[in-house]
């Protein structure tokens, strides 16, 4: 057979009973086809008629019942409808989410909170070591005023100052006056005349881990050189009973340097700072030392006015070691508060 012709009469052949089979498979199944087509149009008309119902239902709700609120935080009670059938929105402003929710009384800073990190003392330890430096010698230049050291002496003291580093989010310490704190935790706008803005803070700061060994009135005063010689000054004078400390993370962007300067001198003030990469050095009036330290030997800073972070909250520290907080702020809503 010629190339092809083979599966030509194949072709053929199988065409032939295609045609006589098909109709008679047809007329087998048309009974088949035609019960599946009259069940789905009756399916399709009952889902059309239930739909309809289902809009007419809603439709009537809608009309009479329902009201949105706006946005509001999530909460064990507004997370179903308020009274009256009012649907409340459980999505929660992006600021709050962030921030978070406060209890206004837990305590968060207590002195255990302050230990987040090595103390000045073993940071010092840490960089004399390596120099072979003498603690003893170097306690005793960073102690006296830097008018009265030498450009070498000074240098060695602002080096291993330098080193001590105040980072974001580590526990910041202030202490403040009574009326102080009580303009914080009043959210008062003036204070001795003068304006103030409870929402930030200034000034002398020092880290959490060098202050949390300072329970005392009296170890407060002497280590933070808090001593102001019966000028009024102070916020702990002699024979306190108490003393009100500000206790906060460092916030980000918050601008600290430490103290570096003289006294009094401010060419010699510049040239200290200017050790350390400063632009101007402190010339503040004695007890101040120069070095970067309170006369007590605590590392110090001096801050920018820097709004405070969420959470911050004010202490009371107690005559007799104890000590408790008694405000926070809220930044949520940018006031002090009373803890409960």
């Amino acid at each position: 057979m010629a190339a092809g012709g083979e599966e030509k009469a194949v072709f053929h052949a199988l065409r032939k009973d295609a045609a006589e089979t098909l109709p008679r498979i047809a007329e087998k199944h048309a009974t088949v086809v035609e019960d599946a087509v009259e069940k789905g149009a009756k399916n399709l008309a009952a889902h059309a008629a239930t739909e309809a119902r289902i809009a007419e239902d809603l439709k009537a709700i809608v009309s009479s019942d329902v009201k949105v609120a706006g946005p509001r935080v999530a909460t064990e009670t507004n997370a179903l409808a308020g009274a009256g059938g009012e649907v409340r929105s459980v999505v929660a402003p992006r600021s709050e989410i962030e921030l978070g929710p406060l209890e206004g009384d837990a305590e968060r800073f207590g002195n255990s909170a302050l230990r987040d990190g090595p103390n000045y003392q073993q940071e010092i330890d840490g960089q004399l070591g390596p120099r072979g430096l003498d603690r003893a010698e170097h306690d005793r230049l960073r102690l006296t005023p830097t008018n009265n050291l030498s450009e070498e002496e000074i240098r060695q003291v602002v080096q291993v100052r330098d080193a001590i580093k105040l980072d974001e989010g580590r526990m910041v310490t202030k202490v403040v006056k009574p009326d102080v704190a009580q303009a914080y935790l009043e959210n008062a706008t003036e204070l001795g005349g003068r304006s103030f803005n409870p929402a930030e803070f200034r000034g002398s700061i020092a880290r959490g881990s060098d202050t949390a060994d300072l329970r005392s009135m009296d170890e407060l005063r002497d280590g933070l050189a808090l001593d102001d010689g019966g000028l009024g000054w102070t916020p702990i004078p002699h024979g306190a009973s108490e003393a009100y400390q500000m206790r906060f993370p460092a916030p980000h962007g918050m601008h600290a340097d430490p103290t570096l300067g003289a006294v009094g001198d401010q060419a010699l003030a510049d040239r200290v700072a200017g050790m350390a990469g400063q632009d101007a050095g402190k010339a503040w009036d004695a007890p101040f030392l120069g070095t970067g330290y309170t006369g007590g030997g605590v590392p110090e800073w001096d801050a920018a006015p820097t709004g405070f972070p969420h959470g911050a909250e004010i202490w009371r520290l107690n005559a007799d070691g104890t000590e408790e907080a008694v405000g926070y702020f809220d930044k949520n809503d940018g006031l002090w508060k009373y803890h409960d």
